[in-house]
């Protein structure tokens, strides 16, 4: 909770947001926002190649082999006849793009920077973790949707008026079946929905490549806590968002993770001679945290619990 105050006593100093930038049509982009030139991405390679695309509604044990196998080379796969009707995933980019539509004071107004369960909830900036981070070109609204003992409906959005009741019944329909810089998730899974204008990217090997958005599906990827757990069979991979020129990209994104005091440790049953142990238990909050902290995001937290083989 501490750690939590200090971030929010940071994001109160006069930063601009995205929106304030793109309102006074700035000229010039501050210097916050400009990676240094070592670290400014390349080209992500126009393959053929990308991740996979899997219909949910063939055959169950070829799905399942699908997913296993998509874990494990990609870390990422996209998911089809996921079984959530077109107009409700029309409906969340709606009401979404409401929201975000709004002049800049209703919606901080609406959802102020506040300390949630175990990072911030609110309408802001989450992921400037020190003062000489080079900021990521993303304004964010964070709340959580599950368990009902974490949601706090009464920090939500109130224009436009159909919000919690449209992102309710999408949080329901999930368990049924929002530019960044490199990084993995530090959650279990990770579950995206976008406006499908491109820039999402994921690196396989040492290559990056373009998502090619496949309409009406969903994005699936691995986050590290699930790296964990599958001692590493399963890749928690490395994406990013690019920032458009012309056009308004906006993702609406569900992190399914664990309870904060729950023991995150490789499961015993993928564990024997030839595979040996790859990572240390810890905390799933104390790792969040961990996470949370980083410039580089997710992939420090995830190489530190590593265990030397000898």
């Amino acid at each position: 909770m501490e750690d939590l105050l200090k971030q929010i006593e940071r994001l109160e100093r006069p930063i601009d947001l995205v929106q304030n930038l793109h309102e006074r049509q700035v000229k010039e982009v501050p210097a916050r926002y400009v990676l240094p030139c070592d670290r400014r991405p390349s080209p992500a390679l126009q393959a053929q190649q990308s991740i996979p695309v899997i219909n949910l509604a063939a055959n169950h044990s070829e799905t399942v082999s699908q997913i296993s196998q998509a874990s494990q080379d990609w870390g990422f796969f996209q998911i089809i006849n996921h079984g959530i009707p077109l107009s409700m995933l029309e409906r969340i980019n709606g009401v979404s793009k409401e929201f975000f539509d709004l002049p800049l004071e209703e919606k901080r107004r609406q959802c102020p920077v506040r300390p949630g369960t175990n990072m911030l909830e609110g309408y802001g900036r989450f992921f400037d973790v020190s003062d000489d981070t080079v900021l990521d070109w993303v304004d964010a609204l964070v709340h959580y949707i599950s368990p009902s003992s974490i949601k706090a409906v009464e920090h939500w959005p109130k224009n436009p008026e159909t919000y919690r009741e449209t992102f309710e019944k999408y949080g329901e329909e999930p368990d049924l079946v929002h530019g960044l810089k490199p990084h993995s998730d530090g959650s279990l899974l990770t579950v995206l929905l976008d406006n499908e204008v491109e820039g999402l990217q994921v690196r396989k090997g040492t290559e990056w490549y373009n998502v090619i958005r496949v309409p009406g599906a969903l994005v699936v990827n691995i986050g590290d806590i699930l790296q964990i757990i599958s001692n590493g069979k399963y890749k928690s991979a490395e994406h990013r968002a690019g920032a458009s020129t012309d056009k308004f990209r906006m993702s609406t994104v569900m992190f399914l993770a664990s309870q904060v005091d729950v023991m995150i440790a490789p499961a015993p049953e993928l564990l024997d001679e030839a595979h040996p142990r790859l990572y240390q238990p810890t905390i799933a909050g104390e790792y969040v945290a961990n996470y949370m902290s980083k410039d580089t995001l997710g992939k420090t937290s995830v190489e530190a619990l590593l265990i030397e083989q000898k």
